[in-house]
Order: C-alpha cells, then structure tokens, then sequence
C-alpha cells in the first residue's frame, strides 16, 4: 500500500492535482500496485517554505517554481525495482501530461514494516473483530 504525499508550491490547481495522482496511479499500477490502491495527498506550501537547490546534483538546467517533491511509502519487502520503475513511469508520464521536466520531480521512497496494521479492524456482523484491541497495541 504506496502512501504518495506531493509536496508543491502553492497555486496548483485542481485539474492539475488530479492528472498528477492519475499519472502517479498509473505509476504504480505499472510497479505491481493495485488500482484501487489510493492514498495520495497533497501539501501546498508557500515558496518560502520549500528550498531546493536550483541544479543539484549537477542539472545543466535550473529547476522551475513548478518543483514537486513526492514521498513514497512502501512496505519493505517488494520486488527489487519497484521503487524505480514507478519512479521512472511517473516522471515519463508527468512530462508526457503535465509538461514536467525531471529536474523538477524528486522522489524519495520510505519502506517500512509490512505486518504494522494499518487499517483499524473490521468488526464482523454480529461478532467479534479478528484483531482485538490487546493484539493492535501489545507486543508479543
């Protein structure tokens, strides 16, 4: 389950939201995520709130106001490549969409714990949850 947050400058408009979460979707489809796997959030911060250097780590061309930092979570354990082919398929599409050059697209990746629940029980109708409340906070 990929948590995608994409940490903009102010001014990005809605149309412009969701072709970057359709393309970061199809991203991740091609990864070996499921489509139905949506969790994209959006952080727009004023520009004196995001300092980036202008060609780190070495572009012969300066990064615009339209960088897009994107911080993947990932559960730790998938096939190697994963993190870089949806890398790869997002910043193909984001140019192809949205016109984005690959100097300003960074993406950083975190994995983390796959067994950490993530989604509160479901309680059965009628019955008890597979996951009690001892089981979610204790350790074995």
């Amino acid at each position: 389950m990929p948590v995608i947050t994409f940490t903009v400058r102010c001014g990005l408009s809605a149309s412009q939201k969701s072709r970057l979460s359709e393309a970061m979707l199809e991203a991740q489809v091609a990864a070996g995520f499921e489509r139905n796997d949506l969790f994209h959030r959006f952080l727009e911060v004023d520009p004196s709130d995001l300092l980036v250097d202008p060609r780190y780590p070495g572009y012969e061309t300066d990064r615009t106001d339209r960088f897009v930092l994107v911080e993947v979570i990932i559960s730790a354990g998938r096939p190697a490549g994963t993190a870089a082919t949806m890398a790869d398929e997002a910043v193909r599409l984001f140019g192809e969409r949205l016109h984005l050059a690959p100097q300003d697209i960074l993406f950083v990746f975190q994995e983390v714990d796959p067994h950490l629940p993530r989604f509160p029980a479901v309680e059965p109708r009628g019955g008890r949850s597979c996951l009690s409340r001892r089981s979610a906070i204790s350790s074995p």
